[in-house]
C-alpha cells in the first residue's frame, strides 16, 4: 500500500472520529457525551534515538518530540550548516584552492574526498564531496574559502545559528568531528534543516543520486560521489518518495544521526534523530514523519490576528507608539497552525511575548504563539513597517514624499569598525544583513509610494527637485 493511500486513509478515519464527537453521537453508559478537544497524536513506542523531533516547516510545530533540547554531538549533519552558509555567500561557479591547513587538520580515518594542497574545484563541486562523499578537508576548504580561517567560519556558523532561533548550539568546524565544545540538540539542528529547506539551492543538490567532481592530483578522472541518504536516494531498502534533502552522520562518540526534509501534498516537515543506532535511525525518522503527515493538517488561523486590536494591545503595553496610521502590522508569513486531523482551530489559545530572542526580524516586535492545549501548535513574528527611518518632508509640489535619512553616527561607526579590522567573517555576514535591511527598506518604500499613488521614477523626480531646492 503506498503512503499516499495509506495516509488518505488515516486522514478519513480521523475526520470521522471527530465527526461523529461533534455531532454528540458517542454512547456512554446510555448518555450522549459533548465534543472534546481531539487529542494530540503520538506515536506508540518511543523512538529509539536519544533526541528526536519532527517538526512542520512552515508552521513552527513540533509533531513530535523527544528530549528535544538535550545536547549530543551532531557529526557530520553539522554540514548542513556549512553548506547553507556557503550557498548564501558564493556563487557555485568559484574556485575553492585546497591549502595545507585544510587537507591536514583532521583526525585519523576521517572521510576526505582524496584531495592535495594545491589542489582546486568549484564551490558546485566542492558542496557535493560535501553533502555526498561528507569529506572533512573539503568542509575546512570551504570554510577558509568564505571566511579566511576554520575559526572564522565558526564565528560565522554561531552567529547564524543564533540568527535561527537555536538556543542550545555551538559550533567549532565546519565538518562534525568530534570536539567536546561542539554540540546541538534536536530542536536546533530542526531550525537549521528548515532554513536549508528554504534555500531552493541546497534542495537542489539532492535532486540527483551521484555527481562527478572535477580532477585533483589524487583523482585526476575526478570522482563519483554518490548521496548518503538512504530515504533519498533510490533504490535502497529505505526509499522514501517523500523525503527532498537530508544528510548522514556516524562518529563513535555521536552514534548515528540523521537530519531529513520531506514534502507530502503541499506540506512540508523536517525530522531530526540524535544519538541513534543503525539502522534504527531511518525507521525512527520513517515513524515520525508517517506520524506528522498522517495525523495533522495546517490549518488557516487569520482569525487570531485581528491587526487592530493588536495595535491597541502593542500600544497600551507601550511596545510601539501610538499615532494615526503611523503602525501597520503583519505577521512574517502566512498564520497557517498545524492540527491533528479532526481538532477545531477555536481551541486554540494566542500569547503574545515582547522579549524576542536573536531570530527576530528587525522590524519584529512580538511575538505570536498559537498553542493547541499543551502543544504549539506555530509561531510567528509581529512585524511593525512603522517608517522611524523615514522622514515626510514638505517639498514645491503637492505631494509628500518620503526620504531617506542616514544616520551620521551609524556611518562614523561603521567606518571605525572597519578602521580597527573587523574580520572577513564578520564583513561578509555584515553585507548580508545590510543587503537584506536594504531589500525591507525598499519594500516598504514601495508600499508607502503606492499609498501616496507615486511611481518610483515620480518619487526619484521629487527627490532630486527637492535637493535642487535645498540647494538654494
Amino acid at each position: 500500500m503506498s503512503n499516499t493511500i495509506r495516509n488518505l486513509l488515516r486522514r478519513l478515519g480521523a475526520l470521522f472520529c471527530a465527526g461523529i464527537l461533534a455531532l454528540g453521537l458517542v454512547p456512554q453508559s446510555g448518555l450522549m457525551v459533548a465534543r472534546a478537544a481531539v487529542a494530540w497524536p503520538s506515536l506508540p513506542e518511543s523512538v529509539n534515538a536519544g533526541s528526536a523531533i519532527c517538526m512542520d516547516a512552515d508552521t513552527g510545530a513540533i509533531l513530535y518530540g523527544k528530549n528535544i533540547n538535550v545536547t549530543h554531538y551532531p557529526a557530520s549533519i553539522t554540514k548542513i550548516m556549512t553548506a547553507l552558509l556557503v550557498l548564501e555567500n558564493c556563487s557555485m561557479d568559484e574556485t575553492v584552492t585546497f591549502s595545507q591547513t585544510a587537507v591536514s587538520d583532521l583526525e585519523p580515518g576521517a572521510v576526505t574526498a582524496f584531495t592535495s594542497a594545491g589542489d582546486q574545484l568549484s564551490v558546485k563541486d566542492c558542496l557535493y564531496a560535501l553533502l555526498f562523499r561528507s569529506a572533512n578537508e573539503v568542509a575546512n576548504a570551504l570554510a577558509e574559502h568564505v571566511a579566511g580561517s576554520v575559526s572564522a567560519f565558526a564565528d560565522m556558523m554561531n552567529q547564524r545559528a543564533a540568527e535561527l532561533g537555536c538556543r542550545n548550539t555551538h559550533f567549532v568546524n565546519p565538518n562534525g568531528l568530534n570536539d567536546p565544545d561542539h554540540y546541538t540538540t534536536a530542536y536546533d539542528m530542526a531550525l537549521i534543516a528548515r532554513a536549508c529547506m528554504e534555500n531552493p539551492a541546497f534542495l537542489e543538490l539532492e535532486s540527483v543520486d551521484s555527481y562527478t567532481i572535477g580532477p585533483t592530483q589524487k583523482r585526476p578522472n575526478g570522482l563519483t560521489v554518490t548521496l548518503g541518504h538512504k530515504m533519498k536516494r533510490s533504490g535502497t531498502a529505505y526509499t522514501d518518495s517523500r523525503v527532498v534533502s537530508g544528510k548522514t552522520g556516524f562518529t563513535s562518540s555521536a552514534g548515528n544521526t540523521l537530519v531529513t526534509m520531506a514534502e507530502d501534498q503541499g506540506r512540508r516537515l523536517v525530522a531530526v534523530v540524535l544519538q541513534d543506532r543503525n539502522p534504527m535511525h531511518y525507521t525512527d525518522t520513517k515513524a515520525m514523519l508517517d506520524l506528522g503527515f498522517s495525523s495533522f493538517e495546517n490549518v488557516d488561523a487569520s482569525d487570531f490576528f485581528d491587526a487592530d486590536a493588536v495595535e491597541a494591545q502593542l500600544i497600551t503595553d507601550g511596545v510601539i507608539p501610538q499615532g494615526e496610521g503611523a503602525n501597520h502590522l503583519e505577521t512574517d508569513r502566512k498564520l497557517q497552525v498545524s492540527l491533528p486531523y479532526g481538532a477545531s482551530a477555536a481551541d486554540l489559545t494566542s500569547d503574545y511575548e515582547y522579549n524576542l530572542l536573536g531570530n527576530a526580524p528587525e522590524d519584529a516586535v512580538a511575538s505570536l504563539k498559537l498553542s493547541y492545549g499543551d502543544h504549539t501548535a506555530g509561531e510567528f513574528f509581529v512585524l511593525n513597517s512603522r517608517e522611524s527611518n523615514l522622514s515626510i518632508l514638505d517639498v514645491s509640489t503637492p505631494a509628500k514624499v518620503a526620504i531617506v535619512s542616514i544616520s551620521l553616527a551609524s556611518v562614523v561607526g561603521v567606518i571605525a569598525f572597519f578602521a580597527l579590522g573587523g574580520g572577513t567573517a564578520w564583513h561578509v555576514h555584515n553585507v548580508r544583513v545590510e543587503k537584506k535591511r536594504m531589500e525591507r527598506m525598499h519594500r516598504r518604500r514601495r508600499r508607502r509610494l503606492e499609498a501616496m499613488g507615486l511611481s518610483e521614477e515620480e518619487f526619484r523626480e521629487i527627490v532630486d527637485r527637492y535637493r535642487k531646492h535645498d540647494k538654494l
